[in-house]
């Protein structure tokens, strides 16, 4: 069991961001004759393998003095991998991980000293000191085995942050309705929209997985699919919280009443499927509406703001609020981790500190100079990119990952990795800074943290790791089984093939057999405060 189920996908993206760094580095060799060859590095990586031979690529290497030599695979393949350069001991000379890695992945790191990478990483280490505040040496503890750092990461500034909600406000209009704040508001709006939509479904397919099913509308009972979450000082474990039952019953009278599209939980299958029913107007809000998407015209090409209004020009989109129960109480918002992701290096390294912090340091060049970064992530000027208020934009036809492998760029960014906070002042459109500022940061924010309770900060406790029994038994296994029974039983009961008394039965024997043990054990380990 992944322990903080709403990062697990991304923890696994961020290795492409974590490779990427790897590839940048590595010392140049003397040969014999006394001239310089460019050394090879070995990088690891999902989703996009570029072409070696690309225009982007030849002036990276140039720009670095290496020759990337990059191994890209599926996010789902990843870790099987990965655990096969693990038995194998030929490792890359990059890669990454996160603090829930497995010990032997660990074992195949090189050990570093937070002295090194402040010298040969200063803009990353820089950036890290920034984010992580008063939480550093615990941070640096959970890299950390046996008292030795074993790999670094600035801080997934971007996937720390929580995603909004993007709803149709001219439909809202339509209506005659305003702005729905709490779950009352919201059954008063989805029966209006069946009224006047019949054949529609208000609530469709939301992206993120089955894992994040329904998450915005379970935010307003403070629980979260299969989340740790802390609340009356104690961790608990959301499937046996009385806001998952509570929630459940919300959700099924709503599907009853036909709001919610009986599709929606094989649309998953369809990656595409949440965007394209949104901008096929057969959804009323967007879940997962990122602040780096535009709310306002104009829409760059190629956004989901300009295909909906390309569809349906009168079209307009507002940030919409998480519901609450109307009790008084904050919802809870997703959001990962910010330094749960780990930029590893080859053990071997350790033989070769010279090429270690050569490593560091280009590592350091493509995250902490906005040239670089953007060469790396954009790609080439007026070919791949053009600007827009002085920030990079995108063009259309180089906006699919294979567009991008083809011309050699944005393979380092597709996972959480960041870069630095000034690099990102540099190079992220104004919209982006705009949306941050105004929503999260801004203490009036609809998505700041007075508005809402962040399911992840550094001032409360989180699980972090493995849970174990005090003889050393792993629960995390056990609980397996009956982890995937609970992603049958959440939607049967929505969908009405499972009734809440099931559910009760079935909660009411995981806590016995094992999950009251389970929830004992995760405060044991992780309740420090």
């Amino acid at each position: 069991m992944k322990v903080v189920k709403s990062v697990s996908a991304s923890l696994v993206l961020t290795t492409a961001a974590v490779a990427v760094l790897a590839g940048c580095t590595s010392s140049t060799n003397e040969t014999k004759a006394g001239t310089t060859e460019k050394p090879s590095i070995n990088i690891f990586t999902t989703r996009i393998q570029p072409n070696p031979n690309s225009e982007v690529i030849k002036q990276l290497n140039e720009k670095l003095g290496v020759d990337l030599k990059i191994t890209a695979v599926p996010d789902a393949d990843y870790d099987t991998k990965l655990n096969l350069f693990v038995a194998s001991g030929e490792m890359p000379d990059v890669y990454g991980g996160y603090i829930t890695s497995s010990k032997a992945l660990f074992d195949s790191a090189a050990t570093l000293t937070e002295d090194e990478v402040k010298q040969y990483a200063p803009n990353i280490y820089a950036s890290f000191v920034s984010r992580v505040g008063s939480q550093k040496s615990h941070i640096l503890d959970l890299w950390s085995r046996d008292g030795k750092l074993k790999g670094f990461n600035n801080g997934a500034l971007g996937n720390s942050l929580p995603y909004g909600v993007a709803i149709r406000s001219d439909i809202l209009q339509a209506l005659g309705v305003s702005m729905p704040k709490t779950i009352a508001d919201w059954d008063t709006v989805l029966k209006k929209y069946k009224e006047k939509y019949p054949n529609n479904y208000p609530i469709t397919v939301q992206n993120g997985g089955e894992a994040q099913a329904m998450y915005y509308f379970l935010s307003a009972y403070g629980v979260r699919r299969d989340a740790w979450i802390y609340k009356d000082n104690q961790i608990q474990y959301a499937p046996f919280m009385p806001g998952m039952r509570e929630a459940l019953i919300q959700l099924n009278k709503w599907y009853k009443a036909g709001y919610i599209n009986p599709e929606y939980y094989t649309m998953y299958q369809n990656t595409s499927a949440p965007i394209d029913e949104f901008v096929n107007n057969n959804a009323l809000f967007y879940q997962y509406y990122n602040t780096t998407l535009q709310i306002n015209p104009p829409f760059d090409e190629g956004s989901i703001g300009a295909k909906l209004t390309a569809k349906y020009p009168n079209a307009k989109l507002e940030w919409a609020p998480f519901p609450t129960s109307g009790d008084g109480g904050k919802a809870i918002v997703a959001n990962a981790p910010m330094f749960t992701n780990i930029v590893f290096f080859n053990k071997k390294l350790e033989k070769d500190r010279d090429k270690l912090h050569k490593i560091m340091t280009a590592w350091d060049t493509i995250f902490g100079d906005a040239e670089t970064f953007t060469l790396a992530k954009y790609g080439l000027k007026d070919t791949h990119y053009t600007l827009v208020n002085d920030s990079p934009v995108t063009k259309q036809e180089f906006s699919t990952n294979e567009a991008k492998a083809k011309e050699g760029f944005g393979w380092p960014f597709m996972g959480a990795f960041d870069a630095t906070d000034d690099v990102n002042a540099k190079v992220l459109p104004a919209f982006i800074k705009e949306n941050r500022q105004k929503l999260l940061f801004d203490d009036n924010g609809l998505y700041s943290k007075k508005k809402v309770d962040y399911l992840v900060t550094t001032d409360k406790p989180t699980v972090e790791g493995p849970i174990t029994t005090e003889s050393g038994e792993n629960l995390d296994g056990k609980n397996q089984t009956y982890a995937t029974q609970w992603n049958t039983m959440f939607t049967s009961v929505i969908v009405g093939e499972k009734t809440i008394n099931d559910f009760d039965a079935f909660i009411a024997d995981w806590k016995k057999q094992l999950g009251d043990e389970l929830v004992k054990n995760a405060n044991r380990l992780y309740n420090k405060k």
